[in-house]
């Protein structure tokens, strides 16, 4: 019982951390009749629809059918690397970070790998958080954060996207120049067909 227990609380460890600050805050502000009207129903309501959208999107395989298209026509390092990052960037502006970056980076750990390109895992996966946070931020749906903001702040579509635009051409500059000093070398690389599961090579 005490190893089921253990177990469950090492897999589940955000959770178990989250219940415990709750409880802990419940300490400092006592439960009172006034806690119900501090849950924003309409937003989790919104947030709950878009990530089940999204999760039925990808099982079908939209998302990862979309991404290796685009890497069928790349032929060096780089572009490999620029898709896989670019990819997360501007995917979490419409099916948020989160989904952008648990389709994409299993994707790029595999494509990286049947590349021959294990080396490169690390700085793309982290290029790749950076970017679906910074891509993200662009729309009210791109977070959890922004759909809250808009929901509260009662500006218009245009006046949000006018706000955080030019913060998310500068994010997308960065990672230009963050790509024109990685090493632009020709590379065959393999790719796994999702549907009959046979190693094609693109070249």
């Amino acid at each position: 019982m005490i190893k089921t227990i253990t177990k469950w609380v090492k897999k589940e460890i955000l959770l178990v951390i989250s219940w415990v600050l709750a409880i802990v805050s419940t300490c400092i502000v006592p439960l009172d009749k006034f806690y119900i009207e501090y849950i924003d129903w309409k937003t989790l309501g919104l947030l709950f629809s878009l990530m089940a959208v999204m999760a039925g999107l990808k099982e079908m395989g939209v998302f990862q059918a979309f991404g290796e298209s685009l890497l069928l026509k790349v032929k060096s390092k780089r572009a490999v690397e620029s898709v896989l990052v670019l990819l997360c960037f501007f995917s979490s502006m419409i099916i948020t970070n989160d989904v952008a970056l648990i389709t994409f980076v299993p994707f790029a750990l595999e494509v990286l790998t049947m590349a021959n390109l294990k080396k490169h895992i690390i700085p793309v996966v982290v290029m790749q958080t950076v970017a679906a946070n910074l891509g993200s931020m662009l729309t009210p749906i791109g977070n959890p954060q922004n759909l809250y903001l808009y929901s509260k702040s009662g500006m218009s579509l245009e006046d949000f996207l006018i706000t955080v635009l030019p913060y998310v051409i500068l994010s997308f500059f960065l990672l230009v120049i963050f790509f024109m000093y990685r090493k632009n070398e020709p590379v065959g690389h393999i790719l796994k067909n999702s549907e009959n599961n046979n190693i094609k090579k693109i070249k």
